[in-house]
């Protein structure tokens, strides 16, 4: 019997930065810099060393989040948690906001967090006492990558174990990133006497244009999120909410979908508008530059906000390049049948699918494409955006100085998405920063075929 022998090398630089996706809280400061803690209801234990960040009772206060992976249409939940008590019926208790739409103009890239994508948005805090309450921010991904399916909705875990849903027949969204922030407010009623919120009262306050009544499909309602449903577009000088949008549709990429093409307008957001309004000490921080991670720290390094661009790479399979070992050099160790990759190469099958397409000459392309659950994940048809859907209106300029086009282009995302049921995590919960401390891994891999 003879068997044939084939080297291999396998470069892992993509699999092995530390993904683990994708929002976190920026003011108030969060318990970790971690952000992608899918168990939630927070991202790490309570550190009785982060002070508590005061917030002012009865009264807007804005708030900023950093998005390190791009997800189109993904929508963003706050809540607040009882004094003492940060336990999934606690956070249920109290939803301060609800489908606040995600940035379409975000594009950061994961290894260098100084690029990630700042957002903010602006809440009405009750007038309740808390020594030491707790902020939680849940992004929802809402696409068929991550199990939700075009023409469909799912639901928060934590809402429907807990009855908070309006259909509770809906599946479980699979794919939920948590973050939370210890807050002390300094109110009348003390927060653990209130059994349950009042989030119309909240949105009435704001004038929030995405309440439940404001759609008739349900797209609004409570902890239900519908396909990519939620787009917005802020403003990248003063990270504001400019403009909401529709459902994203005919856009094939899981981390970009340019508003140039797929961004179709539903609300235009009022100056005046309460919920972009900059109130409470976090609003300072939209004139900071994003920094690194540092616990209980805020950024405090003013920006240069005349300086403000931001490009589209219109090529969607850019970001696949480093996977590209994968689908040639590492083909001897995938499965025809599941499509997975073995051995050395097992990695690849953590976000490798979704590159697929990109890779249409590779001699294992299209293995595990006639069944089993991954093979759903795969995105279908050409990479390129195919869709035709465009804005009623034009898009509004990036920054305070209007463009000609609505727009400038740039480069997306060097990361790529792990699948919906597994991402790459860090051995801890610092992230790297800059290309300069990717592992670069070369794997001499001997095949043999009996």
């Amino acid at each position: 019997m003879k068997s044939l022998c084939l080297p291999v090398a396998i470069s892992l630089t993509f699999f092995q930065t530390p993904i683990q996706a994708h929002t976190r809280l920026e003011c108030p400061p969060p318990r970790s810099g971690k952000t992608g803690e899918k168990v939630g209801p927070c991202d790490a234990p309570d550190d009785p060393l982060l002070p508590a960040y005061p917030l002012k009772p009865g009264a807007f206060n804005t708030i900023t989040w950093l998005e390190s992976i791009a997800h189109p249409g993904a929508p963003g939940r706050l809540a607040l948690s009882l004094d003492g008590d940060d336990s999934l019926e606690s956070f249920e208790s109290c939803l301060l906001l609800d489908h606040i739409p995600h940035d379409e103009y975000s594009m950061p890239f994961f290894s260098d967090p100084q690029s990630w994508h700042r957002s903010s948005i602006t809440i009405w805090i009750p007038d309740v006492y808390c020594e030491r309450c707790h902020l939680q921010l849940i992004t929802v991904m809402s696409d068929a990558a991550h199990g939700v399916p075009e023409d469909t909705t799912c639901a928060y875990e934590g809402a429907l174990e807990t009855g908070r849903v309006t259909n509770t027949d809906l599946p479980a969204c699979p794919a939920v990133y948590h973050s939370c922030s210890p807050v002390s407010i300094s109110g009348t009623v003390p927060r653990n006497d209130i059994e349950e919120c009042n989030t119309a009262e909240f949105e009435e306050k704001l004038e929030w244009p995405m309440r439940p009544q404001d759609s008739s499909e349900g797209h609004f309602d409570y902890s239900s999120y519908y396909h990519r449903g939620d787009p917005g577009l802020y403003d990248l000088s003063s990270s504001r909410l400019m403009m909401t949008g529709s459902p994203i549709v005919g856009c094939d990429s899981f981390s970009f979908c340019d508003p140039g093409e797929h961004f179709d307008m539903m609300v235009t957001v009022p100056e005046d508008a309460s919920y972009t309004a900059m109130e409470g000490t976090c609003a300072a921080i939209v004139t900071m530059e994003v920094e690194d991670f540092e616990m209980g720290v805020l950024p405090s390094v003013p920006r240069n906000m005349s300086d403000v661009t931001v490009t589209v790479d219109q090529d969607p399979c850019a970001m696949c390049a480093l996977a590209k070992p994968c689908f040639f050099e590492a083909c001897p160790l995938r499965d025809e049948i599941t499509g997975n990759w073995t051995g050395l190469a097992a990695e690849c099958s953590v976000g490798g699918p979704f590159c697929e397409v990109c890779f249409p000459d590779s001699p294992c392309y299209g293995f595990g494409s006639d069944g089993g659950e991954d093979a759903a994940l795969i995105p279908s048809g050409n990479m390129e955006d195919e869709g035709d859907a465009s804005a009623d209106a034009p898009l509004p300029p990036l920054s305070g100085e209007s463009t000609s086009d609505g727009g400038s282009k740039g480069s997306s995302d060097e990361g790529i998405e792990a699948s919906s049921d597994k991402d790459i995590e860090a051995s801890s919960g610092n992230t790297t920063s800059g290309f300069s401390k990717l592992l670069l891994v070369a794997l001499g891999v001997v095949i043999c075929l009996m």
